[in-house]
């Protein structure tokens, strides 16, 4: 705390720490993060102190506005202890609060990436359906030319290929003809070759914000978070998802109609490797899906906690209770009578509690 009050001027120090980030790029990103690394000892020590001196989430707040309000200068000629509350409160909201421009920098990228590959696999596919209707009625002519009566059965095959390349040209029958034989390529198979394409763009911007944020569940032993601890532990040793064994990937992560896009066959059908970057950016895709329903959450932040974070303790209820004045709680049965309080009644008690 002494070192956040030397000066006003360099980045680690706490005039640097209160400045907002103007973007969601990759260079204010990461000094996010470092200011966020910065606080972290003071956080972590915010978490201890706090909840034994009961200072409430109003007052934190409260006391952590102090401190952007103080002038550095202003915060040194405090009381020791009054400063030192002042910061760690500071330290517990921002901290908080970094964590919050991660996740939504993750959230926005996210959606950026999504976007653009659905925008670009739509566009292939018209593309495709365009070129197919321009192709069609020259194809017709073409295989009309097998049962047109004008052409005697001893024509050289010469005469009529010279008349099939003035209806199609050699070079776009030879295109048309292979485009005809192959599997057609289904829309969903587009989008993961936009995937393909934006690999770069997710490395740079998802890869490390995933990496440092620390997602929780409120589903026991959930497969997403187990990929997601997979891939932070490939990433820390520098190795590609596709470079480790395919018994190492989080079993439920891979959909049975996904797997001719996430894995790679051999000539038997047997799968053989993994399509790293396809893998990453479904696990991104999960995570954020999850995260905007609720079923992912963040422990260290302030708008993406679990709703039973903002309420009271089962353990402070009943004392928290009695100095609500609320006139049923007041009636024969009301403090004692807990079997008329619904779930939900509880629930909005807790809060009520909680918020004061």
């Amino acid at each position: 705390m002494k070192q956040l009050l030397v000066r006003e001027e360099t980045l680690s120090e706490l005039a640097g720490v209160k400045q907002d980030a103007k973007n969601f790029g990759c260079r204010m990103m990461s000094r996010e993060r470092e200011k966020r690394t910065a606080l972290a000892p003071l956080y972590r020590a915010a978490k201890d102190v706090l909840p034994t001196l009961d200072v409430s989430q109003q007052n934190v707040r409260y006391y952590a506005s102090l401190a952007t309000y103080y002038t550095i200068y202003d915060l040194r000629r405090l009381k020791p202890e009054q400063t030192h509350l002042y910061l760690l409160c500071y330290a517990w909201q921002r901290y908080r609060q970094f964590t919050d421009n991660l996740a939504d920098a993750f959230d926005f990228h996210m959606k950026q990436i999504e976007d653009a590959t659905k925008e670009a696999s739509e566009q292939h596919f018209h593309k495709i359906l365009i070129a197919r209707q321009r192709e069609t009625p020259r194809v017709g002519r073409l295989l009309l030319l097998y049962v047109d009566e004008d052409l005697p059965d001893d024509t050289p095959f010469g005469s009529v290929r010279c008349r099939a390349f003035n209806i199609i040209p050699k070079d776009t029958l030879l295109a048309v003809g292979k485009r005809m034989c192959d599997k057609p390529v289904s829309q969903i198979e587009l989008r993961w070759q936009a995937v393909d394409k934006q690999a770069a763009r997710f490395k740079k911007h998802l890869r490390q914000l995933a990496m440092d944020l620390d997602f929780s569940s409120l589903t026991p032993d959930s497969p997403w978070l187990a990929a997601l601890g997979w891939m932070k532990k490939v990433f820390a040793r520098s190795q590609r998802l596709s470079q480790r064994p395919l018994r190492e990937v989080p079993q439920d992560t891979i959909p049975d109609r996904l797997r001719p896009h996430l894995l790679e066959f051999d000539g038997d059908g047997s799968p053989i490797a993994l399509r790293g970057d396809r893998y990453e950016f479904w696990i991104y895709r999960q995570i954020r899906k999850r995260l905007e329903i609720g079923e992912r959450y963040l422990d260290n932040s302030i708008r993406r906690r679990r709703f039973s974070d903002e309420l009271v303790s089962v353990e402070q209820e009943t004392e928290a209770l009695k100095s609500l004045d609320i006139p049923w709680l007041r009636q024969p049965g009301g403090t004692g009578g807990a079997h008329r309080r619904t779930p939900q009644s509880l629930a909005e008690l807790r809060l009520r509690v909680a918020s004061r």
